[in-house]
């Protein structure tokens, strides 16, 4: 093998792994993606209807496996080169918008599992598009059936993950209110971790021993003598967490109540002018029937309380933090289940059944 074909086996290769990489995060999380189309999409003055954007994360999706899994294969060298350059020139440009213009706090490609800024991405997308020459230029023009095979199985596999992640929520929960979890001790453990500690040594036996700063035991100068004070740091990473869960009603808090009863509710739609009228209606039926079997239902939503009540009347309603409703729901509508604080069951509007 000549140099030229070597150097592009290996350029191709890294930006397949990329590619295929970036397809995967974003299948097994695609209302991130979703939600960042929109962000993107927003920017420019356009505020899609439908499902646009949630077909565009699907489509997204499986054109990055394809076109990874057929640079990692072989698959028509020349071809698929030529699709990834014009894939990666077109992310390049849209980085570098996002770069200057900054209408967007991160890209978003990786998903939540590798955050960059805006112009980390502009730099890595540089480097993808030279790398992508350079798989062009070693490439040859034919490849095996075999190879276009893979491919298109590989694309047709993570397309089916997309989608049933979308319709059916997430393989994977990576925020703090998984099925599950329960709130309360979740919250608690939060705050245990953030507390002040002191490290006292005990003067008669020299053995040390650990205090909460309010305990008043490790006060006495006498006994104890102070080795150090530790104060966990901050964990930057974390977007959302446990102790974020509130729910509001003209600024009235309920949550405590929500996380005490046995059984309840929440039916979330994050905007309600985005419910369609058979997903109103849908959970509307739902949400009357667990009423009637006595069960406490809560419509949830970031959008203003009288826009709310006028599209489910006669039912409680409370407000969410829109950031903190998606980590609840990878969904923009449907059910999450409480029994006294434990997420037991959650399903999006598109999976609900009469039955929920």
């Amino acid at each position: 093998m000549n140099m030229s074909k070597c150097l592009a086996v290996v350029a191709r290769t890294v930006v397949g792994a990329v590619l295929v990489f970036s397809s995967v995060v974003k299948a097994l999380d695609p209302y991130g993606t979703v939600l960042k189309i929109e962000e993107y999409l927003a920017a420019v003055g356009w505020h899609p209807v439908g499902d646009i954007a949630m077909w565009g994360a699907v489509a997204l999706v499986g054109v990055e496996m394809l076109v990874g899994v057929a640079l990692l294969v072989g698959a028509l060298p020349k071809l698929t080169a030529k699709v990834a350059l014009a894939l990666n020139g077109a992310f390049l440009l849209v980085t570098l918008w996002a770069a200057v213009a900054n209408p967007v706090a991160e890209c978003g490609c990786f998903g939540d599992v590798v955050t960059l800024t805006n112009w980390q991405t502009f730099a890595k997308n540089v480097v993808l598009v030279a790398l992508t020459l350079v798989a062009l230029w070693g490439a040859g023009v034919r490849g095996k059936v075999w190879r276009e095979a893979t491919a298109v199985v590989a694309m047709v596999g993570v397309v089916t993950l997309a989608t049933y992640s979308l319709i059916r929520l997430p393989f994977v929960e990576k925020f703090p209110f998984g099925v599950g979890v329960n709130i309360v001790e979740a919250v608690n453990q939060e705050y245990a971790e953030e507390a002040t500690y002191v490290v006292c040594r005990e003067i008669a036996t020299g053995a040390e021993q650990t205090f909460a700063v309010e305990d008043s035991e490790w006060w006495d100068e006498s006994k104890w003598e102070v080795v150090r004070t530790v104060t966990p740091s901050a964990k930057e990473d974390v977007r959302v967490a446990a102790k974020d869960f509130r729910l509001y009603v003209d600024d009235y808090g309920l949550t405590m109540q929500v996380l005490m009863v046995p059984v309840c509710r929440l039916i979330c739609v994050e905007n309600v002018d985005r419910l369609s009228k058979r997903e109103h209606n849908k959970l509307q039926n739902i949400a009357w029937e667990c009423a009637d079997r006595g069960e406490r239902v809560l419509i949830v939503s970031a959008s203003r309380y009288n826009k709310v009540e006028r599209k489910f009347p006669n039912l409680e309603i409370c407000n969410m933090d829109p950031v903190v409703m998606r980590a609840l729901l990878r969904a923009r509508a449907g059910i999450v289940t409480l029994q006294r604080g434990t997420v037991t069951h959650k399903v999006t509007v598109e999976a609900v059944k009469s039955s929920e």
